[in-house]
């Protein structure tokens, strides 16, 4: 079991970890997650964003210069 947890660990994101990774302030993040500008969902009242789709919102702010790099 304790592998499974690992492996949703993996593929899930806390908002603080948006947040660190971004140099943002937690509420915005939140903010964000509330106003539906980061798809997440609310799990007895915290965010929780897949990683799938956080990379998917981030690739589609980046400038198109930047997100033809890799």
């Amino acid at each position: 079991m304790r592998r499974e947890l690992s492996n949703f660990d993996d593929d899930f994101l806390t908002t603080k970890q948006i947040a660190d990774a971004l140099k943002k302030n937690l509420g915005t993040v939140q903010r964000w997650c509330r106003e539906g500008k980061i798809p997440a969902a609310r799990i007895e009242g915290t965010y929780i964003i897949r990683r799938q789709d956080f990379d998917e919102w981030f690739k589609s702010k980046m400038p198109q210069s930047l997100s033809t790099m890799e």
